[in-house]
């Protein structure tokens, strides 16, 4: 039975995305509100625990057929999503000059054979279109991490805290060309980590056993680190307070090597919410239905979470800025067709399923439309 939960917290990290991307006036404000941790975080953790459930009990050369099958749905959407960028800031920069900077490709149009090759290989990735990549390469590394699991789990934990520490200490990372830093914004060797504890996580409950179990002291603890996080983070995001710690405050909280403190916080929230009995009720309530179905269809949805942020990005530079009041509708539309995609996508499927079988089956895993 499909865990609706998952499909929930996933439909609701999209929406909370969009919202970050879209850079609203409240957008960064918003993001701090949530603690040390954001959608992101939360968002490669469950697909960890996704490609857990989907992909984790498969022989290994069925592994490998079927992630790989699924990343390169990922990386031709990718591709799609690039070439729309490309296609927007043709239109809309001989009117807003700033719209190409802020996408991220400024510097495109010097050489575009050689930043197309890049794109192509992933080292060239505008604005917000450095998510899926890293979902591509969790995916084709998934059959080696699920195979060292079966063997030993001690030694994939530990050699993914290893890679996790070495190269957040040494900022090992990827080229980005398309970025002032020249490296990739979301590290794949330090989320690597995160992912990997969603793997785990998945596979306690892929057997049968509880992923998360209740503990009140744990619950306390976790309640306790998430209401201290969030003004925390709110305050220093704001200049209401000095960093706690000084300067190490910000490696303690660096999105770009997924820091400790941001595992411990996206780990937090993610017990408190899979232990308080109302989110269950809530994923399989009807009113959340559009939410679920959001998380169960979280490719295309996410993709257009992305083309949406950027229409609204673009309205965020008009020339008299958006009122609170229009952005807070640029909100509620963008989240509204998102939700209404995943509706007719969760319909369609529905109906795919009342279809009479076919008489021979063809092999293969049924692939939803989820990122992990």
């Amino acid at each position: 039975m499909r865990e609706h939960r998952i499909d929930l917290l996933r439909g609701l990290s999209l929406l909370l995305i969009f919202a970050a991307h879209a850079r609203f006036g409240f957008s960064d404000r918003l993001q701090h509100a949530r603690g040390f941790a954001d959608a992101a975080d939360l968002f490669v953790l469950l697909a960890g625990v996704s490609a857990a459930l989907a992909y984790g009990r498969l022989a290994f050369a069925d592994g490998v057929r079927a992630a790989g099958r699924r990343a390169l749905v990922l990386y031709e959407t990718h591709l799609l999503l690039v070439a729309l960028f490309l296609s927007a800031s043709l239109l809309l920069a001989p009117f807003e000059p700033r719209y190409e900077a802020a996408l991220e490709l400024a510097d495109f149009w010097s050489a575009p054979v050689l930043r197309l090759a890049e794109a192509a290989l992933l080292v060239f990735l505008p604005g917000n279109l450095d998510i899926l990549p890293i979902y591509i390469l969790f995916l084709l590394a998934a059959p080696a991490l699920f195979w060292l699991r079966r063997r030993s789990l001690p030694l994939l934990l530990l050699g993914s805290a290893l890679v996790w520490l070495v190269s957040g200490l040494a900022r090992v990372n990827l080229p980005n060309f398309a970025l002032p830093e020249q490296a990739w914004y979301f590290d794949p060797l330090s989320w690597q980590f995160l992912f990997v504890i969603g793997i785990v996580l998945g596979d306690r409950l892929k057997a049968g056993r509880p992923m998360l179990p209740f503990h009140p002291l744990v619950f306390a603890g976790a309640a306790l680190f998430c209401l201290i996080a969030a003004p925390v983070s709110l305050s220093v995001s704001e200049g209401w307070i000095a960093p706690p710690f000084g300067s190490l405050y910000h490696l303690l909280v660096s999105k770009t090597n997924c820091a400790p403190l941001r595992i411990v916080n996206v780990l937090a929230l993610l017990y408190l919410a899979w232990n308080i009995r109302l989110v269950a009720t809530l994923a399989d309530h009807p009113i959340c239905r559009p939410l679920v179905a959001a998380g169960r269809h979280s490719l295309p949805v996410f993709a257009l979470g992305i083309l949406l942020s950027a229409a609204a990005e673009g309205a965020m530079m008009a020339p008299q800025a958006p009122s609170l009041l229009s952005q807070l509708a640029m909100l509620v539309l963008g989240c509204a067709l998102q939700l209404v995609l995943a509706l007719r996508l969760e319909r369609r499927r529905l109906a795919r399923r009342r279809l009479p079988a076919p008489a021979i089956a063809t092999g293969g895993l049924p692939s939803g439309q989820s990122i992990g």
